[in-house]
């Protein structure tokens, strides 16, 4: 592999998106297409109970790039981004939801801030101009109680939407917690890392699937 040529891994946790993915996936491939890297694409299944397997599936046979992870049932978001994480192979590796409200188009950008030398690049979502909403208010409460009681300084807004070097895969992989809270293991491991602010769009279709209780937070 040339320092040009890094191979890419997308790593995106599904639960309950059929009719959903397709669009999902049709977007991403307009954003990947265009670039000049191998791309691997691993979509794990969390225990869907409606026809996402078969339309995960479908997309594996269309795309050689699709790899399908089907986990025996409902874990959880952060269980399935660790399995999808544990999977991944590339040196640089994107995580993002399967809703389509984490932009695609933005992973040029984290590729390029990859090659010029950092190890974690951290989507950050930012306020558009609609004004206030529950999602802010209670984002805003979870950071400053997960800040205050943990003595870590994670970003509000900083998702699950990121990128990471092989070395800072690893490093996170080879840590011991087993029930993982990914943001706030990652901000503490150190490497270098910048903060790059999205505009989070609409899902491209459906309802979000993972209560409060099931996905680490907003």
């Amino acid at each position: 592999m040339s320092p040009q040529q890094p191979k890419i891994d997308l790593v995106i946790p599904v639960y309950n998106e059929a009719g959903v993915i397709e669009r999902t996936h049709a977007a991403l491939r307009v954003a990947i297409d265009a670039l000049p890297y191998p791309f691997r694409i691993y979509y794990i299944d969390d225990g869907s109970e409606d026809g996402t397997v078969a339309s995960l599936q479908a997309l594996a046979a269309q795309d050689a790039r699709v790899t399908v992870l089907e986990l025996s049932r409902n874990f959880g978001h952060q269980a399935a981004l660790t399995a999808g994480l544990d999977a991944a192979q590339g040196d640089f590796v994107i995580s993002l939801d399967a809703d389509g409200q984490h932009p695609p188009a933005l992973i040029v950008e984290m590729v390029n801030l990859f090659m010029q030398g950092y190890d974690i690049v951290q989507a950050q979502r930012t306020e558009g101009s609609g004004g206030v909403s529950f999602k802010s208010i209670t984002s805003s409460i979870f950071y400053k109680l997960i800040n205050n009681i943990s003595g870590t300084e994670i970003v509000p807004g900083a998702a699950d939407f990121r990128g990471m070097s092989r070395q800072a895969v690893d490093a996170l992989k080879a840590m011991p917690e087993y029930h993982r809270f990914l943001r706030g293991m990652i901000s503490t491991m150190g490497f270098k890392t910048v903060i790059l602010p999205y505009h989070e769009t609409e899902r491209v279709g459906g309802r979000s699937k993972y209560s409060l209780d099931r996905k680490s937070v907003v």
